[in-house]
């Protein structure tokens, strides 16, 4: 198992949830078995993580925390396991994590390991050196335990060990967090964006310790970097969405639950194609979903007969499930009435579909585009957000 994967940012992440946090942990029963079976996981020993998880989640089934443990657990199976096992494993966990997200939309660890199984690549951040990571694992036991002041030196020292290493930093600052020294935190958060901009958790924990000392423009300007940074951290978005509705302004999410679903036998080159909407009549949406199935299935070429990036392809299936669109209403299938297609045809007439797919759809493989896309719209994350109001 990864010492470095998602659970770890756990506990820190768990400081940053505010009010709703009781729903998402549970009762200190609870709490208690989550934080139980989290130390034995760390410990590789999955069996005893489990039954602890299901423990949990019996002392308090409101609460998601346990749901998106085990969820999170899957996952972590899933990545060790042969190629041909994998599959069923991984389903398991999204099914886990989307249960997480129905008793709590806010979970952090649901989020973060549903992004995980929906994305292909991990998220650009340093690799730290072996001592480097033995010190912060050292940290993480101590923060287990709340020993924050002990944890935060053993941070500090991986942070000495590997002046690379963004994530130390990040968790020294959430040891001084989690003690309520706001400006302290403030100073290790921002030292980590400094060294990785593309910390994208780094931005967020500096928005909530600008938050606590009363800085909420500031805030706001760091949760619009995270979202620079890895724009399909949920969490971010969460944040901002909190304070934007403060101003007055709600973001909606832009929910595209794929009604078709093709996958490409490499064997054979067959394709299977699901479908998802049940035996209604045949209409405009279900056209759109299978046309964007089968363009994002295809073997895309540019002009020079190179396959097109990951990216291209996606901006060439929209179009495709646009021009469907166009094509069924003129033979009388009818409107789009899907809010999240709806939402894709105002943004594709309104020349945004670029920025939709970058900030709403965001996958790791998309870096490249996404990096050039900001150097050429400074400001474009933000204008696209108060222009459309639209979230992931």
């Amino acid at each position: 198992m990864r010492k470095n994967s998602i659970w770890i940012a756990l506990l820190a992440a768990l400081l940053h949830l505010g009010p709703v946090s009781g729903k998402v942990i549970g009762n200190d029963a609870c709490q208690a078995l989550v934080d139980k079976g989290h130390a034995l996981l760390a410990q590789g020993k999955f069996r005893e993580a489990w039954d602890t998880f299901q423990l949990a989640r019996k002392e308090d089934p409101e609460a998601s925390m346990p749901v998106a443990a085990m969820a999170n657990l899957l996952y972590e199976l899933a990545r060790g396991t042969p190629a041909d096992k994998a599959p069923e494993l991984q389903r398991q966990a999204e099914a886990a994590a989307r249960e997480a997200l129905k008793l709590d939309e806010r979970d952090p660890l649901a989020q973060e390991t549903l992004r995980a199984l929906m994305d292909d690549l991990p998220a650009p951040l340093h690799v730290p050196t072996a001592e480097a990571s033995a010190a912060f694992n050292e940290g993480e036991a101590l923060f287990h335990q709340k020993r924050y002041p002990e944890a935060i030196a053993k941070y500090e020292l991986a942070a000495k060990l590997d002046p690379l290493y963004s994530t130390a930093w990040v968790m020294a600052g959430d040891g001084y967090y989690a003690q309520r020294q706001w400006h302290e935190a403030e100073l290790r958060f921002r030292k980590a964006t400094e060294i990785e901009a593309r910390n994208s958790q780094a931005w967020r924990f500096l928005s909530d310790a600008l938050l606590m000392q009363g800085e909420r423009r500031r805030a706001e300007a760091a949760l619009y970097n995270g979202i620079a940074a890895h724009p399909s951290q949920v969490p971010n978005w969460d944040k901002l969405e909190m304070l934007l509705r403060a101003e007055g302004m709600d973001l909606k999410r832009l929910e595209l639950g794929h009604r078709a679903n093709v996958k490409r036998d490499p064997a054979t080159g067959h394709v299977n194609i699901t479908l998802n909407y049940g035996d209604e009549k045949e209409t405009t949406d279900h056209l759109v979903w299978l046309a964007l199935a089968l363009a994002e299935s295809a073997e895309q070429k540019d002009a020079d007969d190179k396959p097109l990036s990951p990216f291209r392809r996606q901006l060439v299936a929209w179009q495709l499930a646009m021009e469907t669109a166009a094509k069924a209403r003129a033979n009388g299938k009818g409107d789009l009435t899907d809010p999240g297609l709806l939402a894709m045809e105002k943004l594709v007439k309104a020349g945004q579909l670029e920025p939709a797919v970058l900030l709403l759809m965001y996958r790791e493989a998309y870096r490249t585009e996404f990096e050039d896309w900001k150097r050429a719209h400074p400001d474009g994350i933000k204008a696209f957000i108060a222009a459309y109001g639209l979230r992931p």
